[in-house]
């Protein structure tokens, strides 16, 4: 089992593979599907098996799934952390259905000195602008763990990344075979509620 007093999470990261739980996705596209226009597209570019884009899909939202692994889910295989992005952004920014959200569950796995979740907004942020919504599970250090020197710790002050609309807290053993601090980040989606509980209803 990992935890944050036996697990370094940039020695020991939580495994790349598991998947985001149904009962989460769920909860996510209750809270956000009347506030997501249903003539765009729902996309995921870490989608392993599909679990995030599932209720949006079932609910006949358009979704486009991206990830390194072929499934039966994925829409296009490509390594989106190395990919321009030139056609994707081209088309569902520029052409109809335009881009509505990025749901996103990284690995936690870190890359150097920065944790995935960071190096993943930052893609997005670079492909879809700032003002894209964006719905980003994390570490709880992603926001807590900084210093006033910390290049994350700037880039959430000074508008290098948009400001955080809601988070929903999880419970730390959310994912199957992991103790893990998490929580979901959520941006430029307004008419929230500042915080949630997994288990709380969402209005």
């Amino acid at each position: 089992m990992y935890n944050l007093q036996k697990n370094n999470y940039h020695l020991k990261p939580k495994p790349s593979n598991i998947q985001t739980p149904l009962e989460v996705s769920w909860f996510i596209y209750e809270l956000l599907r009347d506030k997501i226009d249903k003539r765009g597209v729902i996309l995921d570019p870490c989608c392993g098996q599909g679990n995030l884009l599932k209720p949006w899909k079932e609910s006949d939202f358009w979704t486009y799934g991206i990830d390194v692994e072929k499934n039966s889910s994925v829409d296009l295989v490509k390594d989106f952390l190395v990919w321009n992005g030139e056609e994707l952004r081209n088309k569902y920014l520029t052409y109809s259905p335009r881009l509505r959200v990025v749901l996103c569950n990284p690995p936690f796995n870190g890359y150097g000195n920065k944790l995935s979740s960071e190096v993943w907004l930052d893609k997005i942020l670079k492909l879809f602008g700032k003002d894209i919504p964006i719905v980003l599970f994390t570490p709880v250090g992603f926001r807590v763990n900084l210093t006033r020197d910390s290049n994350r710790w700037k880039k959430l002050n000074n508008g290098d990344y948009p400001k955080i609309s809601s988070l929903i807290t999880l419970p730390k053993n959310i994912f199957e075979g992991v103790i893990f601090h998490s929580e979901i980040l959520i941006f430029n989606i307004p008419n929230l509620q500042p915080h949630y509980f997994l288990k709380t209803c969402p209005n």
